[in-house]
């Protein structure tokens, strides 16, 4: 699939940080609708539930994906810094 000079090149740093910013705006998303829609229904007698709207399964599902792209480049990255793809490392 990629050769090791191939993955030395990827900037598995970036990657890694776009992605946690990702996983960090999308948690806070989800807590704040969470909280918010709470809120509402307690003003209403009514009940929430976490996935109760399509967006709220939306931003979770995006939240998982980011979080698993964030820990699988900020593994390579600390493998390519460590020399684990040959060459000296960075």
């Amino acid at each position: 699939m990629f050769k090791k000079e191939d993955v030395r090149k990827i900037p598995w740093g970036i990657i890694a940080g776009a992605a946690g910013m990702i996983v960090l705006f999308a948690t806070v998303a989800f807590v704040l609708i969470y909280v918010v829609l709470s809120g509402v229904a307690a003003q209403t007698a009514e009940a929430v539930t976490v996935f109760e709207n399509w967006y709220q399964t939306l931003i979770f599902v995006v939240d998982i994906i980011a979080f698993v792209v964030f820990a699988g480049s900020l593994t390579m990255w600390i493998m390519r810094a460590a020399g684990k793809f040959g060459g000296e490392g960075r």
